[in-house]
Parts: C-alpha cells; structure tokens; sequence
C-alpha cells in the first residue's frame, strides 16, 4: 500500500487542490492518505475533514496543539510505518500533483528496481515569476549540493526506522525533509525521473521565508543540519566548519545588497570572510566602503 503524506498548517487556499490531486491518481497499487492537520486555526480542517468524510481512504489527524512542521510529520511516519503501507508519497498541503499517473510512474520503477528505494520527478514551480523545472538532486548538502523537490519524493517505507525517527527528533529541526533525505542518499540509491508530476508553490512559509532575518536564519538552521549529518556520516558530506561559515557569510552578503538591510552587517562579514568569487570580493570592499563612509558621516 502507498501511503500519501500530507503535512499541512493554515492552508486553506491550497489544501483542496492538493487532496483533489491525489484521489486524481490512477494507479494499481492501493493507496491511503494521511493528512496532520497542525491545530489550523482558519478553514483547513473543514475542508480536510469534508474531504475525508467524502472517501474513506482518507485518514485525517486533527492536532490539538501545533506541534511544528517536522514533529508533525514524524507522527505521521510512525502511523504509517505501523499500519505497514511499503510506500511513502510526499505531498505538503499547499502543493498539488499534475499527472494522474505519478504514483503509478514512481511504483512501477521501484518494482522493476528493487535496489532503487527512493524515486523523485521533475515538476514545476509555481510563483510570480513563473514556471521552471526541477533538476535532478546531486545530494541534499552543502553549499552545491542538491535536495529533491519534497512534492515529487516516493520512497520505501522500509527505509525509515524508530530509531532514526527519534534522532531527528531529538534535534527539533524547523524542517524535515533536508535531514531526513541526507540520511536515506546514504542508505539506499536514489533515482531521478523527467517527467513533470507536481507542482511545488514558491511562496512563503516555514521553509521559504520571504524576509532578509528570517531567510537568514533558514540558512543557519541548514548549516546546523548539515553539522548533523556529518556526526552521522563523517567526511561523507562535504561538511567542515570552515566551509559552513563560508555559506552563512556568503548568503548573508547577498541579503545584504538584495535587500539593502544593512543591519545584517556584522564585523566579521567585514573582516573574517575571505571571498572565493571576485564577485564577491568587490561587494564586500564595496560594503566596507559604505560602512567607513556611514560611521564618518556620523563622527563628522
């Protein structure tokens, strides 16, 4: 049995498309989905709970406190994993699939490859600026690497363990799926199809924050992720800490002049971070012009 995963919080723009996509789905295998409903405090958990009153496939979980977005999807692993579906699907509650055939798609390749424990697709996104395909991950780390896009994700069940449930638990990550799919790139192969099957919605939340201190933050929770998956597979991720601290300053520069915010300015981006790109390079001499030139004005 396919499990279909969804994690959703104050959607209720999205949440019907994203179900509607998958009772869409034609596929052999059975399916059940499993909504976690985070204590939504506008409409979501009507719509959820019409939904599930409409097909008994749908297992709803109404939170009685929100519990955060990585908590709330590890309790719904555990009930999957006990009700023994073989199969996760990933879908968060503001996405929504395309092709009616995805599950189908991703289940027949892990049949004819059982070596294979993790399928992801391409897709498109969804924002202002339009829609643009998903590249195939190159590995969820570091500054280069590549995470697959969650909405698109198919793996087996039995790849997930308590144990390993309770380790990422344990480190109250304000997100999932960038922990847990770097520890499943080290255990089984992973396998990358070009249809396009989902539709993932650039907008912000939790994850894809729209503001200058909160995507610098996000940049720092990916950092101490990464830290995490070193403990886990040493020298296997590509992390140290002086490639860390070059990520953050780098992102942190770039937010700088994107945002022109620059209380983000800290002495140790001025003086500490030595740019790799001349790029960089000059928007850091440029910045420490502006900085000489404030504090001037202001002595003067």
């Amino acid at each position: 049995m396919i499990a279909v995963c969804i994690a959703t919080y104050n959607q209720e723009a999205f949440i019907a498309q994203a179900i509607e996509s998958v009772l869409a789905q034609t596929c052999d295998e059975p399916m059940r989905v499993y909504i976690g409903d985070d204590a939504s405090t506008d409409g979501t958990a009507a719509i959820c709970q019409h939904y599930a009153s409409l097909d008994d496939r749908i297992v709803y979980i109404r939170r009685t406190h929100n519990l955060g977005l990585t908590d709330n999807t590890i309790d719904l692993y555990r009930r999957i994993m006990a009700d023994g579906c073989a199969y996760i699907a990933m879908l968060d509650g503001d996405d929504y699939w395309i092709d009616t055939h995805k599950l189908q798609l991703q289940i027949d390749y892990l049949r004819a490859h059982p070596e294979v424990g993790f399928v992801h697709t391409n897709g498109q996104t969804s924002s202002g600026s339009g829609k643009t395909s998903f590249e195939p991950a190159t590995g969820p780390y570091g500054v280069d690497g590549s995470g697959p896009v969650n909405c698109t994700v198919l793996f087996r069940t039995s790849l997930l363990s308590e144990n390993l449930l309770d380790a990422v638990a344990e480190q109250h990550f304000l997100w999932l799926d960038y922990p847990l799919y770097g520890v499943l790139y080290q255990q089984t192969k992973w396998t990358y199809l070009p249809q396009q099957t989902a539709v993932w919605r650039d907008h912000e939340s939790v994850s894809q924050p729209k503001h200058a201190e909160s995507i610098l933050r996000l940049k720092e929770e990916r950092c101490r992720m990464w830290e995490w998956l070193d403990t886990l597979f040493p020298g296997q991720v590509g992390y140290t800490p002086k490639a860390a601290q070059d990520f953050l300053f780098e992102a942190q520069l770039n937010l700088i002049y994107a945002f022109k915010d620059r209380s983000l300015v800290t002495p140790e981006l001025l003086n500490d971070y030595k740019p790799s790109s001349w790029k960089q390079q000059i928007k850091q001499k440029a910045l420490k012009s502006i900085v000489f030139y404030t504090i001037l004005q202001k002595i003067i």
